[in-house]
């Protein structure tokens, strides 16, 4: 019942405000997004609970009626009519995809343009505007036009902004956001706002141009989130103000049902240039995220190997030049390291268990490291750990820890431990001004000279 109570409570207080405000009691409203809060319930869910949702606003929208138009059958009729509404638009919202994202791309804010500021608009305004004409005696062409614009805008100014607060989109995309930006957000729509008030409130010439800077402003520095908020600021300043006789459009036009009809074009222009700049604007966004996340992916690939996970003998290198330009001499430490007998592995049993004893050796060196220090496979079983802010006692200790872990720890072939690994290390610490083919080279030397001390352990250079 919570879904059910939602919905009601939200399309009575705007059904019942959009009335009073915009409607002599009789005659259509001149916006009306009371049906834009269903659309956005339905479109959040996974499985629309058309029922719920449906009652609640045909139910609200009566009790709407009834309130501010006095007893009659138009409550009901309207009341039909706008459940038809919105059973198509989102019908044919979600046929089209449009459910994960009304703005995400141009085409998709053409589509909408179309399902929400026509096609459903269009279908409802044929009975609300017979029932306006039948019970209240409205022009039914004016009637069936000012069905259309009110309830066209009413769906594309509201939809998007309710749907993005419906979904969770504008608590996450604030959430993402840092507090400079999130001040810079705030800031730009309080100008969109005081500007908006200021066109509508305080001009006393029609400067409705004035407000589409501010408003391109929002496009491209917040994106879709503050465009969809920043339009429907506009509308409901703009529409106060000019049910109140205040505004732009009241130096246009002397009578107010053209004054309603000349906000309405201004708003339906503002939609057709915001909306598909936003949407462009948020494809480029994903797009050049999406490149970026690719090129570090492919950065990642190209100094990575791809058996072990550790540097590849271009990443580590790099890294090692790296960190010897920026290190005090003595203050950086390189340990290679080499199995002992590893043919035999590979002899006895198969280069797969020669592949998993590298990746055993890789797991296993990457709890003993430091979350700083750097681990590469130079090629075959040759490995080289580069260790910033070390010293050579530092090092042997790293180095010790290494090659007990791999002694203790033999290597398993299908659940079962088939035979024991060692490995010979030489250790190097970094001389001032020395390149890293020296320092690798000296470290080269002290592991030959493990390996003539019988294997399984580990030297370092003077």
């Amino acid at each position: 019942m919570g879904i059910w109570f939602l919905a009601a409570i939200s399309y009575f207080a705007a059904a019942a405000l959009t009335i009073h405000l915009t409607s002599n009691g009789r005659d259509i409203a001149t916006i009306w997004p009371a049906n834009a809060i269903l659309v956005a319930l339905l479109l959040a869910q996974e499985r629309p609970r058309w029922g719920a949702v449906l009652s609640a606003g045909f139910v609200a929208g009566v009790a709407a009626n009834l309130i501010t138009r006095g007893a009659s059958a138009g409550a009901i009729l309207y009341g039909l009519a706008n459940l038809i509404e919105v059973g198509l638009a989102v019908s044919l919202l979600r046929r089209s995809g449009e459910r994960e994202g009304i703005l995400h791309t141009t085409g998709a804010v053409l589509r909408f343009i179309l399902v929400a500021g026509l096609v459903a608009p269009a279908v409802s305004a044929v009975p609300g505007s017979l029932t306006a004409f039948a019970l209240y005696g409205e022009p039914l062409p004016k009637a069936f036009a000012t069905w259309v614009a009110s309830d066209g805008l009413g769906l594309l100014v509201f939809t998007p902004f309710l749907s993005t607060v419906v979904r969770g989109d504008f608590v996450d995309g604030f959430a993402r956001k840092t507090w400079r930006e999130r001040g810079l957000s705030a800031a730009l729509l309080v100008l969109v706002g005081l500007v908006a008030y200021g066109v509508f409130f305080l001009a006393t010439r029609p400067l409705l141009f004035a407000i589409f800077p501010p408003l391109m402003l929002v496009t491209f520095r917040v994106g879709r989130l503050g465009v969809e908020a920043a339009v429907m600021l506009v509308a409901v300043i703009g529409g106060i103000a000019t049910m109140q006789g205040r505004g732009p459009m009241i130096l246009i036009a002397a009578d107010a049902a053209t004054q309603a009809q000349a906000f309405q074009a201004f708003l339906a222009v503002t939609l057709v240039i915001c909306l598909p700049v936003a949407a462009e604007v948020t494809a480029r966004a994903r797009l050049t995220a999406a490149l970026a996340a690719h090129g570090q992916e492919m950065t990642a690939s190209a100094i990575t190997d791809a058996l072990t996970g550790t540097l590849n003998r271009r990443g580590f290198e790099a890294e090692a030049r790296r960190w010897l330009r920026a290190e005090a001499p003595g203050s950086l430490s390189l340990i290679a390291v080499d199995f002992d007998h590893f043919k035999q592995i590979n002899d006895r049993w198969g280069h797969q268990a020669g592949d998993q004893a590298l990746r055993h050796f890789a797991a296993l060196v990457s709890s003993h490291v430091r979350a700083g220090d750097r681990v590469g496979r130079l090629g075959g079983d040759e490995f080289m750990i580069l260790l910033p802010h070390s010293d050579l006692d530092l090092a042997r200790g790293v180095g010790e820890r290494v090659r007990a872990a791999v002694e203790n720890a033999p290597l398993a072939l299908g659940g079962q431990p088939v035979a024991s690994l060692s490995l010979s290390m030489g250790i190097a610490a970094a001389r001032s001004g020395e390149s890293y083919e020296d320092l690798a080279r000296r470290a080269d030397r002290a592991l030959y000279e493990a390996k003539e001390a019988g294997r399984n352990t580990i030297r370092w250079a003077g």
